[in-house]
């Protein structure tokens, strides 16, 4: 019996950086031009808007680049994604050593980065973030992945970029709803792990999503304001990756930045919701929980219930009155997190607390008793442009069914041609009647 025992030290680089794609910036420089060359997955929407400006970048510097354009839609986040990548990455000769920039929001992060996980077994990426999700969420995470079987995630990997770079000046071509629900992943990290962070919310949250953290109108000329949003974002950044860092493998699932992602991966996607605003109603259901076990105050609960509000975030969607939906989710959850529920919710407001036990006929009553609570805030507790298709994104659910038809309709094809062959094989005497009927009922 031979046993061994393997470490890895894993060493990645986080900036939060302004101009990136000014030619008079060398942080791209840096890393390609010892290259020669750079291959790029690009989000096809920041090819819409930045197309020209990186094309222009590594023109200026004299460096080839091959842009590889890619959706960066939720509904483009399966496994077939993933594989279209790698794909590319061979098609243009990848070398295992050389880093692929990933340029885009959080579904591009996330299957850029779980395609170079499988490439080569190990290839090196670069993470320019676009969007608040990459930018303090999905960019710098270690976790890689795609969907599977309607669940959020399901297939992945730990492996981290080599260096993210969060630049705020991309967040200004936004659309509104997309940079709304980045914020709740801000959220999540203030109430669980930063008081100063929560509190700055309260005073500047509401003007950071009107001026898309500080990138439109007078905004742009207030360097106080400009000093306050990189304070968010590097704030929630820290948080992120302290959490995510120091438990990099998922030893254990005590994970604070999992806040608000314990109930919502059932029914986003059946929902056609965007990620945040599903994420603001289990956040705000969490510190419901909390409050019912003595965990914060009431007043605290309604200050975390109002900054989701005020950020214009859904407290709660009609899809959470499905009581067997919600349940189905938890038991897939505690099946995800090796048999526990481990829900992490506010332990008080800034600090984090883990729930264990919540049966299903609790788990009902609480939900209800929940929503008759957000009824009195703005909106019935809804959020403001909630769904994919609101903000000019394709349904999940109806790209789902779309693909299902898709496939069978392939599946269908295939077996035709199959039937075909074996005709032709009874016809030419190479199959008996016997021999044909009984593949055909296999077929």
């Amino acid at each position: 019996t031979i046993e061994a025992v393997m470490s890895t030290t894993i060493t990645t680089t986080i900036k939060i950086a302004r101009k990136v794609l000014d030619p008079s910036n060398h942080l791209l420089y840096d890393v390609y031009k010892p290259l020669g060359r750079c291959v790029a997955v690009v989000d096809d929407k920041v090819d819409e808007h930045y197309g020209a400006e990186i094309d222009q970048y590594f023109a200026a510097h004299n460096i080839e680049l091959t842009k590889l354009v890619f959706s960066g839609n939720e509904v483009d986040k399966g496994i077939e994604d993933v594989e279209r990548i790698l794909v590319a990455m061979k098609k243009y000769s990848l070398g295992r050593h050389e880093p692929l920039l990933v340029v885009g929001g959080g579904v591009i992060a996330d299957i850029a980065g779980f395609a170079t996980s499988l490439y080569s077994r190990n290839t090196p990426y670069l993470m320019l973030c676009t969007s608040i999700v990459s930018g303090i969420d999905a960019g710098p995470s270690p976790r890689v992945c795609c969907n599977g079987y309607d669940y959020k995630n399901l297939y992945g990997s730990y492996h981290p970029p080599v260096l993210t770079i969060t630049d705020r000046g991309f967040w200004k071509t936004l659309h509104p709803g997309w940079l709304r629900h980045g914020v709740a992943e801000i959220i999540k990290m203030a109430v669980m792990k930063d008081l100063s962070l929560f509190e700055l919310l309260e005073r500047h949250g509401v003007r950071a999503v009107q001026t898309k953290f500080g990138t439109e109108g007078d905004s742009v000329d207030d360097p106080e304001f400009q000093d306050v949003c990189d304070l968010i974002v590097g704030k929630a950044m820290e948080g992120y990756v302290r959490s995510e860092y120091g438990n990099l493998w998922e030893t254990h699932q005590c994970r604070p930045h999992a806040y608000g992602h314990t109930w919502c991966p059932g029914y986003e996607l059946p929902a056609g919701m965007l990620h945040g605003q599903a994420v603001g109603t289990c956040m705000g259901f969490g510190a419901y929980l909390s409050f019912v076990e003595g965990w914060v105050s009431e007043e605290e609960m309604h200050r975390i219930l109002k900054v989701i509000s005020d950020c214009e975030l859904s407290l709660y969607h009609p899809v959470m009155d499905d009581d067997q939906m919600v349940w189905k989710t938890q038991l897939a959850i505690v099946e995800k997190r090796g048999g526990n529920l481990c829900a992490p919710i506010p332990k008080p407001l800034g600090f984090s607390g883990y729930l264990n036990d919540l049966s299903e006929e609790m788990l009902g009553r609480r939900m209800h008793e929940y929503k008759d609570l957000v009824a009195k805030y703005p909106r019935a507790g809804r959020g403001v442009e909630e769904h994919c298709v609101d903000v000019g994104l394709e349904d999940p659910q109806a790209k789902k069914l779309q693909k299902k038809a898709e496939a069978d309709a392939g599946l269908a094809k295939l077996a035709n041609a199959k039937l075909d062959l074996l005709r032709e094989l009874r016809d030419e005497g190479l199959l008996t009647e016997q021999q044909f009927e009984q593949k055909q009922q296999l077929h």
